[in-house]
């Protein structure tokens, strides 16, 4: 990754110099902060991330492999809170959800 080396300190770079064949990774390296990433793209990649992560894919129905988008991010904690004690009272609590940390 040739672009982490542009980017690191001086004494570093000097110490682990590395002479190899720039491969075509196949999209452009991020910028130097010039450019954002638009919100698509940083959504895919969060999807990925999650993905590899915990071997499962976010955006695929566990239940028919259909696929899915998100269509909101809840940031209010009494609304999550809300939610979260609706499904514990309905039996759907997520796993390893502490129903007493509601309160």
């Amino acid at each position: 990754m040739p672009w982490v080396a542009e980017r690191a300190p001086d004494g570093w770079t000097a110490t682990h110099q590395h002479v190899a064949p720039v491969e075509d990774l196949g999209y452009e390296p991020p910028s130097h902060g010039e450019e954002e990433a638009d919100i698509d793209a940083r959504k895919r990649a969060w999807a990925r991330l999650l993905a590899k992560v915990y071997e499962v894919d976010p955006l695929v129905c566990l239940k028919c492999g259909a696929g899915m988008r998100g269509i909101a991010i809840i940031e209010d904690p009494d609304e999550l809170k809300r939610i979260l004690r609706h499904l514990v009272k309905i039996g759907r609590s997520p796993p390893g959800l502490n129903p007493d940390r509601l309160n």
